[in-house]
């Protein structure tokens, strides 16, 4: 159920950065990336933030776009780089513990007016 909260997040940085732009007119479209190791259910932030988005003026005609960057690790021991689907620290070419490279990311990544 953390949906709601991003989905909070998301309205209040897009209020936020238009406000700061000194931007006028509606919002057509925000890009949100989400890391897959945060466990997001698209449909559920989608849900949302449609419910959120009826309140503000600025956002009542936006369209959210979620996008996942995967899982992308690299092992500590052969220096593979390997993007997986599901969390599972260990290399699968030698077994040895990984460094993840990305998976945590979370950001508005583009506003369109």
């Amino acid at each position: 159920m953390h949906e709601l909260g991003i989905a909070q997040n998301i309205v209040k940085i897009v209020q936020e950065e238009v406000s700061a732009r000194k931007l006028t007119g509606p919002v057509e479209k925000v890009v949100f990336r989400a890391g897959r190791l945060n466990a997001i259910v698209p449909e559920s932030l989608q849900f949302n933030f449609d419910v959120l988005k009826k309140d503000v003026e600025i956002l009542k005609n936006a369209m959210l776009d979620v996008l996942e960057i995967p899982i992308r690790v690299t092992c500590s021991a052969c220096g593979k780089t390997n993007e997986i689907e599901e969390p599972f620290f260990l290399c699968t070419d030698c077994g040895a513990a990984v460094t993840v490279e990305t998976g945590q990311e979370m950001f508005v990544e583009q506003i369109t007016l």
